[in-house]
């Protein structure tokens, strides 16, 4: 089955699953490695968000790159994935939510995305622009 986007996505139990897609605990760490075939990146980017996944894309024409974000997938996530259930991703306390509260410097109250795609993936497509004053 092809994406959107032309990624090719198995269906495996139900689920879709990108095969570049994998949990951080099915890579080894260089020193324990059971292999002889330690894999190098040409670029590491921390963080899968509004810019992380599109920088990637664009060295990964040319370069090897590793995408590390701390986050789950959002795919099968509804509140995530429909419009009219962002607002329950920004309620949801739970270690598991998408979303996760902090406080920032001045006090304010904000949530930061969580999931691959970062903030654009909470937002459902809000942003807000600081005043020029």
């Amino acid at each position: 089955m092809k994406s959107k986007i032309g990624l090719t996505k198995k269906l495996i139990a139900g689920k879709q699953e990108y095969p570049f897609i994998k949990k951080a605990s099915t890579f080894s760490s260089p020193s324990i490695s059971t292999t002889s075939i330690n894999k190098a990146y040409d670029y590491i980017i921390v963080g899968g968000g509004t810019a992380g996944c599109p920088l990637a894309a664009t060295l990964s024409q040319n370069f090897s790159v590793l995408v590390l974000e701390r986050g789950g997938v959002p795919f099968t996530n509804p509140n995530v994935t429909f419009l009219e259930n962002f607002h329950i991703t920004l309620a949801d306390l739970s270690p598991t939510s998408a979303s996760q509260y902090f406080v920032s410097t001045d006090g304010v109250f904000n949530a930061r995305g969580r999931v691959l795609g970062g903030g654009s993936s909470i937002n459902a497509g809000f942003y807000t622009r600081a005043s020029s004053r």
